[in-house]
């Protein structure tokens, strides 16, 4: 078996979606709850900081950002290594890229039906829930553009791009677990690479081994 990255913009319900493809392929489900436990573990408490905030200039060039954002890869890359796992956000799908076994999904939806989604969620006004929605598109831009260095709005780093607006999340999981049992059997015609080729650190990967395997039983 493989992985399953799912970016996706808030008010989209990417999680939602990950967490139904995860509980009908018998998958693990790794969100950003359970990495930053695990960034946390290894010393890098401010990650949610470095994550949850569009960097300054000078910011972009600060050595703890760029270790924080170091280890991150290295934790993701030691998550999906362990197979049978969907990955929520966190620019997954840029770490594993043209990966033969891995698939890379996004979701979107129009702003109007994310403001929404995050006001029936939180109980925020639609003023309130508007702020929270561009704040947090800006965040995640800066994040995969500025610290992964690839195009935000590029939707050839994805196998699918779902709009839930049209397509409706239960629909949706449809979709990706069709297009994931094909890329299992068939695989990608333009590459070999396989996550079981990632050069894991041994220590690290037991660790976020057991952190998952204590969460998902």
């Amino acid at each position: 078996m493989g992985v399953i990255t799912i970016s996706r913009k808030m008010g989209s319900a990417g999680s939602d979606i990950g967490r139904e493809i995860a509980k009908r392929l018998g998958m693990r489900f790794v969100d950003k709850k359970i990495l930053s436990a695990i960034m946390t573990e290894y010393g890098f408490s401010d990650f949610d900081e470095v994550y949850g905030n569009v960097p300054s200039f000078w910011e972009r060039f600060d050595s703890m950002r760029a270790q924080t954002i170091g280890f991150l890869i290295k934790t993701i890359e030691a998550v999906g290594s362990l197979n049978d796992i969907v990955i929520v956000g966190r620019g997954g799908f840029g770490i594993f890229e043209d990966y033969n076994d891995v698939l890379n999904v996004r979701t979107k939806a129009p702003f109007c039906l994310r403001v929404e989604r995050q006001m029936e969620k939180h109980g925020m006004s639609k003023k309130e829930a508007e702020i929270h929605v561009a704040q947090n598109d800006k965040v995640r831009k800066a994040f995969i553009e500025s610290d992964f260095h690839m195009a935000y709005t590029n939707t050839q780093d994805f196998d699918l791009v779902i709009n839930t607006g049209v397509v409706k999340p239960e629909r949706a999981v449809d979709l990706v677990c069709d297009a994931y049992g094909t890329l299992m059997k068939d695989g990608r015609c333009d590459t070999s690479k396989s996550i079981k080729d990632i050069e894991v650190d041994p220590v690290l990967y037991e660790h976020v081994a057991g952190m998952i395997d204590s969460v998902c039983e």
